[in-house]
């Protein structure tokens, strides 16, 4: 459950709905409600709240105004339609009714908590693949630098290092501001921000100041929620289209770039990546990969760097472009960095928690433990690990069921193209069929000679790691940092490291016999 620290902040319904709804007729009569804090989630509603009733796809919040308006709020209002019309008072209690209020959320919302946005520098981040690792990275290193930055996104919220769990992504318009709020409050400066597409859609950042904006690339993903790649694409561009941007980052060796760049202002500075046209404003002169890492010399707009690290791949290559493209982006306003400092900070950077992660590695074999649940990010992995070492590849995988299920063979399609041996198995099926969304996998592989269907993920990534052989290298895909699964209605406790480490364990044990 999204959660953040209680704020003190009170507010007038007047000052929180003026301009988005017509209060000329009841003015005078609201003019004394003052609310002590906002809420979606009727659950967490106390005396004194405004309660923000949306109706939405799955659910319709109006349904608990009588709870809520029984519990003590200050005030209610209600996404208008049917019976919600215009204003009523039931009691002292005004339930309002406002036409799309779900657009309107991060308004109010920014409001109640004093515009904390414009109180910060705040950098978004938006992609298919590299989101968070982007985020992290350059959380890591202007943390580094001496800066107390804050992170918004998968892995939790607040100041790097010290996150607090957040739910989605892109949390929701109210969670948003009051994160925002809390660390305007803890002296954060700045904040990086994940965004993902179906937050961008759902307006959920639509009163967030972005300062900075990033594209990272664009692939197939979402497509349940989005229908096509071109409204998934349009999702996106809105990070690019906000009245306070001052920068842009964008890949442009990705196929969107030229759809992104048409559509920034003419106003905002852009910068641009590439492993290898020197039409960007940055990008790689030399690349080399090794069986620790990488090394490479880049070119900046502040001159020629050399970097060096721990990272794998070349996908995770292009996530450290767009952090030094970010990163003088954003020091020449504050700072005096030469390039040979900032490459000397990106050198350091660690490998995110189930981000392309070496788990308890071995002299014979090597884990890899990887977030990949997309086709593109799938293939980045396997491909990454083929830059690195010369042994076989395991891949274990599967896919999430209620979600994208066209993506599924398309996934089957691509550790077969680059897998030498391949493991079926359970990722969240959550309420669908487990041998449903393993048949929708299969369907996309030809040869089933190097495949084998194992649905408990324990036994999975056992049967991977007793099997390797020395060299070989095993991909545990899907899940990342995730420490549960869901199946069914549950959530289980459930972590691919700790499973990795366990079989590895196993592993040693039985060569000593």
């Amino acid at each position: 459950m999204n959660t953040a620290e209680n704020l003190q902040y009170k507010s007038s319904i007047i000052e929180l709905l003026d301009g988005l709804v017509d209060l000329d007729g009841s003015s005078q009569s609201l003019r004394a409600c003052i609310v002590n804090g906002i809420q979606l989630d009727s659950r967490l509603l106390k005396a004194g709240d405004l309660f923000l009733a949306c109706f939405g796809k799955n659910h319709d919040a109006r349904n608990f105004v009588p709870e809520a308006i029984e519990l003590g709020v200050a005030a209610v209002v209600v996404e208008s339609g049917e019976k919600w019309q215009g204003v009523e008072f039931h009691g002292d209690v005004p339930v309002i009714a406002v036409d799309n209020l779900s657009a309107k959320l991060s308004e109010i919302a920014s409001r109640f908590y004093s515009f904390p946005s414009e109180r910060l520098t705040v950098i978004g981040i938006t992609g298919t693949n590299g989101k968070t690792s982007c985020s992290q990275f350059i959380a890591q290193a202007l943390t580094d630098m001496g800066m107390n930055c804050g992170v918004m996104g998968t892995l939790g919220y607040g100041i790097y290092g010290d996150l607090k769990e957040t739910s989605l992504t892109t949390p929701d318009a109210v969670f948003t501001q009051a994160a925002l709020s809390e660390m305007v409050d803890r002296g954060v400066d700045p904040v990086v921000m994940e965004v993902s597409s179906v937050g961008l859609h759902q307006k959920r950042v639509k009163a967030v100041d972005f300062d900075i904006a990033v594209f990272t690339n664009l692939s197939r993903d979402h497509l349940d929620y989005h229908k096509t790649m071109e409204e998934y694409a349009e999702s996106k561009k809105k990070l690019f289209t906000g009245n306070k941007l001052r920068k842009a980052v964008v890949n442009l060796d990705d196929a969107y770039a030229l759809s992104i760049l048409n559509g920034i202002c003419s106003k905002v500075d852009i910068s641009t990546y590439s492993a290898t046209s020197s039409m960007a404003t940055v990008y790689a002169t030399e690349l080399e990969f090794n069986r620790t890492g990488y090394k490479a010399v880049i070119n900046t707009p502040l001159g020629l760097g050399k970097v060096s690290g721990v990272l794998l791949g070349s996908f995770n290559f292009y996530n450290l472009l767009a952090v030094v493209t970010t990163l003088i982006a954003y020091l020449p306003d504050r700072s005096s960095r030469t390039i040979a400092e900032i490459c000397d900070y990106v050198s350091s950077l660690k490998p995110v928690t189930g981000r392309m992660e070496i788990i308890g590695e071995t002299n014979e074999i090597t884990a890899v433990v990887d977030y990949a649940h997309t086709p593109d990010g799938l293939k980045s992995a396997l491909l990454a690990l083929k830059e690195h070492y010369t042994g076989q590849i395991f891949c274990v995988f599967g896919c999430g069921g209620n979600r994208d299920s066209g993506k599924r063979p398309l996934m089957g399609e691509v550790a077969e193209a680059h897998a030498d041996h391949i493991i079926v198995t359970d990722d969240n099926p959550r309420n669908e069929d487990g041998d449903v969304i393993v048949n929708h996998i299969l369907s996309g592989i030809v040869d089933m000679s190097k495949v084998s269907i194992q649905r408990d993920r324990t036994t999975a990534i056992a049967t991977a790691i007793s099997e390797a052989q020395p060299g070989d290298v095993v991909l545990i895909a899907g899940k990342g940092h995730e420490t549960y699964q869901d199946i069914g209605s549950e959530r289980i406790i459930f972590s691919d490291a700790n499973q990795v480490r366990l079989a590895l364990q196993k592993r040693a044990e039985k060569n000593h016999e």
